[in-house]
């Protein structure tokens, strides 16, 4: 800061470089020239630099070729010039005396090659090249293995100090997001994130032992280009101040499981490698304990990989527990973080369990799956095919399935929960399907399993097995009852009922049965009572069956209590140990019954002659 102190027994002497004296009789104007130019000094020299280009136009501090650069409507600073050249912009701002942090984004919109390129003066002693003092970045050389360099330059002479990572800048676009932090001792960290976003990897380090700086200095931008590149770069976000003392300890990001015994667990800064590799500040619960080896991820500073003795298990959810895990600045604090074991499904252990053909105007298909397994199961890699046509589509997708779960898939994953009102617990992938006609397509999901396909489930759908009273499908789902029986049974589907507003995705199905408390040796329905009215509530019975011996052939036959036939549901079907049949309270053409009491009428033959009978009432009421 210009200090002005007015002393009336002084002479006009320049007593230091930062106090000015004035004498009684100094000429007023002689005052007010001063004050001028200390207020133009004070706006032109920032105590620190912090540009973030949010503004209409380009800030009146920076100088050089200003009409050659603007601000764009994404609020960058953007290089306009209308031909070929070199074009330069400016700013002094005044250096913090302690340690620094330099914060910058720039975006080269081609590859760069030395035709065109850019160089940014984090320090320099002057705003024009030629004989200054100081330090640059540069972006672009001819070749494809362009990086971003930092230089040191001493009366115009440039000395290579490190490099970023090759190839990081030789693409279209080249861009970047750069943190750079200077110590007292000299020693620079540059730390990168090459999409131009916030999650950044230290990329170089290097020492200057001797390093300073002087109280001000300039940053330049220069641009070197064709014509054809005269508006093709842009810079964001400059900040040039004292680096914030860390009072913040490292907090465990991620966890990933690499495989039955290893983890890599990843942190969100720089690591102190003589707490971060040793293995008794981390632990896993469920009688896994520590790693039993220790080691950062190769290229990273802040990403640790954990070997146990002890085999993980798919199903089980896990909580890794670290301690005492320091950063460069010595803070720590507890960290936990749960995982599980995400394996490759078997068959049976994902199936089939909801299937929509016919959305409503605006929406797409689902299919949805069931983890029918006590494994936590991944689904990268998924096949998902419509049979009839050969079309098969491939799940790409970090998404993991935890047991008893179910997940529907759909183009349009926003469309079904506002349509038919998911509750939050509903999960979903965004994913194309196969193209499913509204009649009828063979679904199958498969694995890639040692080489081969592995067919996890198999469904024919048919538009014929929505419940036969609706006149209308599009927009409602086709739900699978029971899980143990198979897919093709055409008694283990049933349409989503107007509750849920016909559809379940992503969430337990609205038919899906639960466990029959009376069953016994023989038939038993589930309900007593049954209500046809499409409502969700008791439309269908299922009349379950558990045998001692396989091979029954089945006759059931539905009665009023005047005795006439009303229905028949199956004949001579041959039945294994267990299962169940469906019906829906129609008679032989669909038609609902009229309410009443109704007898199931049943006959069994097995081919070494044993011959059974039963009979069951049941009920066909109204809840109106």
């Amino acid at each position: 800061m210009i200090k002005i102190c007015f002393n009336y027994t002084q002479p006009l002497v320049n007593k230091g470089k930062d106090k000015i004296y004035f004498t009684k009789s100094t000429d007023l104007r002689l005052i007010s020239l001063v004050l001028v130019l200390c207020i133009f000094l004070t706006h032109h020299l920032s105590a620190q630099l912090a540009q973030d280009f949010n503004q209409s136009s380009l800030s009146s501090i920076w100088s050089g070729d200003r009409a050659n650069f603007k601000i764009n409507t994404a609020n960058q600073l953007q290089l306009g010039a209308s031909t070929s050249g070199a074009s330069t912009l400016y700013t002094r701002y005044k250096v913090p005396a302690d340690s620094i942090q330099i914060d910058l984004y720039f975006k080269l919109q081609f590859a760069p090659s030395t035709d065109n390129q850019g160089t940014i003066y984090l320090f320099s002693d002057s705003p024009t090249s030629g004989a200054e003092t100081g330090y640059y970045l540069r972006v672009g050389e001819n070749g494809n293995l362009d990086a971003i360099q930092i230089y040191k330059v001493d009366k115009g002479v440039s000395k290579l100090l490190a490099s970023g990572r090759m190839a990081a800048m030789g693409a279209d676009p080249a861009d970047a997001r750069l943190r750079i932090k200077i110590y007292r001792n000299g020693l620079w960290v540059g730390s990168v994130d090459y999409d131009g976003n916030n999650n950044y990897e230290e990329d170089f380090e290097f020492m200057i032992p001797s390093f300073s700086l002087p109280d001000s200095s300039f940053i330049v931008l220069n641009a070197k280009y064709t014509a054809t590149r005269a508006d093709k770069f842009f810079y964001d976000d400059i900040s040039i101040q004292s680096i914030v003392k860390d009072v913040i300890a490292p907090t465990m990001t991620n966890v990933e499981v690499i495989d039955a015994k290893t983890l890599s667990v990843s942190y969100d800064e720089r690591l102190n490698p003589n707490f971060a590799l040793d293995a008794k500040n981390y632990s896993v619960d469920n009688n896994v304990g520590n790693p039993s080896g220790v080691a950062f991820k190769s290229g990273s500073n802040s990403t640790m990989i954990l070997t146990f003795g002890i085999v993980l298990n798919s199903g089980t959810t896990y909580n890794l527990i670290s301690n005492n895990i320091r950063d460069l600045s010595g803070n720590a604090k507890a960290n936990t973080l749960p995982f599980s074991f995400a394996i490759l499904p078997s068959r049976g252990d994902l199936l089939i369990s909801e299937v929509l053909t016919d959305p409503y105007s605006g929406g797409d298909d689902f299919v949805e799956l069931y983890n029918n397994s006590s494994k936590t199961i991944k689904l990268n890699g998924l096949l998902i095919k419509n049979g009839q046509k050969t079309d098969v589509k491939t799940l790409s997708t970090g998404y993991i399935l935890a047991p008893n779960q179910y997940v529907a898939i759909s183009r349009n994953t926003d469309f079904l929960k506002t349509t038919y009102n998911t509750p939050l617990n509903a999960q979903f992938i965004t994913a194309t399907l196969p193209s499913l006609n509204v009649s009828e397509a063979n679904i199958t999901i498969q694995v890639l399993e040692n080489g081969s396909y592995v067919t996890l489930d198999s469904f024919d759908y048919n538009q014929s097995l929505h419940y036969s009273l609706i006149d209308a499908t599009k927009g409602v789902s086709l739900e699978r009852i029971d899980f143990t029986v198979d897919a093709n049974s055409s008694d283990n589907w049933h349409s989503a009922p107007e509750a849920v507003k016909f559809a379940t995705p992503g969430y337990k199905n609205a038919n899906a049965r639960t466990n029959n408390p009376n069953l016994s040796n023989g038939f038993t329905p589930n309900t007593k009572t049954i209500t046809p009215n499409g409502d969700g509530s008791f439309d269908f019975l299922l009349l379950d069956y558990l045998l001692d011996k396989p091979g029954f052939l089945a006759t059931i036959r539905v009665f009023d209590t005047e005795g006439f036939e009303v229905n028949a549901l199956v004949n001579n079907s041959l039945l294994g140990s267990a299962g169940s049949f469906k019906w829906e309270g129609v008679d032989k053409e669909g038609n609902i019954l009229k309410t009443g009491m109704y007898i199931f009428f049943i006959q069994l033959l097995h081919p070494d002659g044993d011959l059974r009978e039963e009979k069951h009432v049941v009920v066909v009421a109204n809840n109106f």
